[in-house]
């Protein structure tokens, strides 16, 4: 980091704070901060609001999401639907496209949403995911931004990771 000069003065730049994961609960601060993340990474900020303000909701009101916060902003975020397992396989082959939610009895985990401003805070958020579904399968899709087609990954089973506090 380069120093910076204001009216004679050199100030060194505050070095970034930790990272905190937490998992966001529904609130107009929490909703705000994660439409605009999302928002400014694509493949989402070519999506329309209306299409993913009730996929964003849905995740903050039933806990399917995890936020990681550096210095009081978001830096990144992963949301996800719960869904039957059976469906998460069937939309992993292409079947049927992505399943409605079942938040309150749905034993299988899509990722729908996964950015990070840093790729360097990738690896913790994804730990983070883990502990949060631990012992339910996590099916995801890479998106690539170069024109090859989007990819859909077998599932990784979730497992407790101690990452959160109080875990």
């Amino acid at each position: 980091m380069s120093d910076s000069a204001i009216d004679g003065a050199i100030f060194k730049p505050k070095p970034p704070g930790p990272l905190r994961l937490e998992v966001g609960a529904m609130g107009d601060i929490a909703f705000s901060a994660v439409v605009r993340k999302v928002a400014q990474h694509p493949p989402f900020l070519g999506y329309s609001l209306g299409l993913m303000v009730d996929v964003l909701m849905g995740q903050l009101i039933h806990g399917a999401n995890l936020m990681a916060i550096r210095d009081g902003r978001l830096v990144a975020y992963g949301g996800w639907l719960r869904v039957g397992h059976q469906q998460a396989e069937a939309w992993r082959r292409g079947e049927i496209p992505i399943p409605a939610p079942d938040w309150a009895k749905g034993d299988a985990v899509i990722l729908s949403v996964f950015i990070a401003d840093n790729p360097a805070d990738l690896p913790a958020l994804i730990r983070g995911i883990s502990h949060v579904c631990a012992d339910l399968p996590v099916y995801r899709m890479r998106a690539f931004l170069d024109g090859r087609p989007d990819k859909k990954r077998p599932p990784i089973l979730g497992r407790r990771q101690g990452v959160l506090g109080g875990s």
